[in-house]
């Protein structure tokens, strides 16, 4: 049996998908698996899988009907072999000391996941590098109990992703845990908080593997998602439980810091991107979401750190609707 698997959700990405697989296939650490999941994708995608398949035993091609990345990732775990988990995006790429150096520090600390760096490669419409930005969190090993952790914004944005953690998978099913299947914009942090709920110990080493490329997308092709706020919503119920458990000593402060930008981001989502919504319907979709209980109370706790910041919290403390939208046009 491998020692790792490598779960790849694939769809749409013609484009992208050989950069993936070849920086898969390029890493100093060689016993794994590459579960290619085809998540009824119409494009080529599946025939270029196929070509690096044909001649790279390790890859193994799976297809699905289309049911999202959530359930694209579960599918594949569910069929996987190795000892280890990693999940990878199939847009984005892997440095070839990933496998090798995380599973070492997985083996010599006993430990069921470990969290690492990135690299946010900022890209034109023609996909030339525009700007790297590294991003790793401070090296440190949490355990729970201690009463002087405290969370910051960075490292917050760190535990989200599933992208740049490797996981035992013992530890996966013996606490069930899964991707809700449907779910989207928060569907790794509603997972990660999940592992870090029922975990004693959370690893950081202080390296970057994963290049996250961040494309320009026209706007007409970005998703607006009306549920938007809901799912803002849905992620602080899994932070405040993770949290809870930890007992971190800013709590209050972080779930206000993610409610108030879960906000922020609702607002630009509905004037930046593609909507059916009528100018009425824009206002009433703002209106509720600042009028809303768990709202009022975060914008107390909110810590601005800029004057940007101390407008929105004087916007939506005051509910001043017509103005927040106003914000918002001006930066579309």
């Amino acid at each position: 049996m491998p020692k790792i698997s490598i779960i790849l959700p694939v769809y749409n990405v013609e484009k992208y998908i050989a950069k993936s697989i070849e920086s898969i296939q390029n890493q100093s650490f060689k016993d794994f698996e590459l579960l290619v999941v085809i998540d009824g994708s119409p494009d080529k995608s599946k025939e270029i899988a196929l070509e690096y398949a044909k001649y790279d035993n390790r890859i193994h091609i799976l297809e699905k009907t289309n049911g999202g990345l959530s359930d694209a990732r579960n599918y594949g775990l569910d069929r996987s072999q190795g000892e280890y988990i990693y999940f990878i995006d199939s847009d984005d790429w892997i440095e070839s000391n990933l496998l090798e150096e995380n599973i070492t520090i997985l083996e010599k600390n006993k430990l069921d996941f470990i969290i690492f760096g990135y690299f946010q490669d900022n890209t034109d419409i023609n996909e030339n590098l525009i700007k790297r930005i590294k991003k790793i969190p401070k090296p440190a090993i949490w355990k729970k109990g201690d009463t002087s952790l405290e969370l910051d914004e960075s490292t917050l944005g760190l535990l989200g992703y599933a992208w740049n953690k490797i996981y035992k998978r013992e530890y996966l099913e013996k606490n069930k845990l899964r991707f809700i299947k449907g779910i989207s914009l928060v569907e790794d942090i509603l997972f990660n908080s999940l592992v870090y709920t029922k975990s004693d110990t959370i690893y950081f080493n202080d390296n970057a593997y994963y290049h996250y490329i961040n494309r320009e997308v026209p706007t007409l092709m970005k998703t607006f998602h009306a549920n938007s706020f809901d799912l803002v919503k849905e992620k602080g119920l899994a932070l405040k439980e993770f949290l809870n458990t930890w007992k971190f000593t800013n709590t209050k402060e972080t779930l206000a810091h993610n409610n108030i930008g879960g906000v922020r981001y609702c607002v630009h989502n509905l004037f930046s991107y593609k909507n059916q919504l009528t100018s009425i319907e824009k206002f009433q979709f703002v209106k509720k979401i600042i009028t809303d209980k768990e709202v009022e109370k975060n914008i107390l706790l909110y810590q601005p750190k800029n004057i940007q910041d101390k407008i929105y919290t004087f916007l939506i403390k005051h509910k001043l609707t017509s103005l927040i939208i106003a914000i918002a046009l001006c930066k579309k």
